[in-house]
């Protein structure tokens, strides 16, 4: 037991220096699209600033712990702006938690997909860090407001179909549809229907 404990922890070290340079990277990104103006490219740049962390969630940590932390302490920050009414105007919009929906999605995958499902998990959020981001990015270029456009969907549709067949091979392909569609429907936020959906539909086709 004596011999078990400090390999715990310094599992738990490791995982936790990891995981401190990611939140780090991530701040620094939200914080340098301060710069620009399109409140809503902002949000899909630091959408792409979570890929790293994701892919360590994926590959490099031995746990899960350190990832569902940070994913808590982001929840806890963006929530609490909302609550203060004292938003970061450059990525947060009043009354819209997509934000905080995003970063709770992610806490909530990463503990219960561990470890069995993990890569899994990953991919959901994938989808909706970088396919999300890509769909935003070539929708702006259509439409001068945020909305749905079937230009946005079919760049989601490329980009989580390209994620899913490199990563999970066939079953990739029905789990971009899936996520596309979530990401179209109007009813429920997609930073929660996206990556939930895709992974709970995911566990029917292991």
């Amino acid at each position: 037991m004596l011999e078990v404990i400090p390999m715990i922890d310094n599992v738990f070290i490791e995982d936790f220096i990891y995981g401190t340079i990611l939140f780090i990277f991530i701040i620094i990104v939200v914080y340098s699209t301060k710069k620009y103006r399109n409140i809503w490219i902002n949000r899909k740049i630091i959408h792409l600033s979570s890929v790293p962390a994701v892919l360590f969630y994926m590959y490099f940590f031995r746990e899960p712990y350190v990832f569902l932390i940070y994913s808590i302490v982001f929840t806890v920050m963006l929530f609490s702006k909302h609550v203060k009414k004292s938003l970061d105007g450059w990525y947060q919009v009043e009354g819209n938690l997509g934000e905080v929906y995003f970063t709770l999605s992610y806490g909530v995958l990463s503990i219960v997909a561990w470890p069995e499902y993990k890569i899994l998990a990953g991919v959901a959020m994938l989808y909706m860090a970088v396919g999300d981001s890509v769909t935003g990015i070539v929708r702006s270029r259509f439409v001068d407001r945020w909305q749905k456009h079937w230009t946005g969907s079919i760049a989601m549709l490329i980009a989580t179909l390209f994620i899913g067949i490199y990563l999970l091979g066939y079953r990739g392909i029905p789990l971009a549809l899936i996520a596309t569609v979530a990401e179209a429907q109007p009813y429920i936020d997609d930073n929660l229907i996206v990556p939930l959906l895709t992974f709970l539909v995911g566990l029917l086709l292991v």
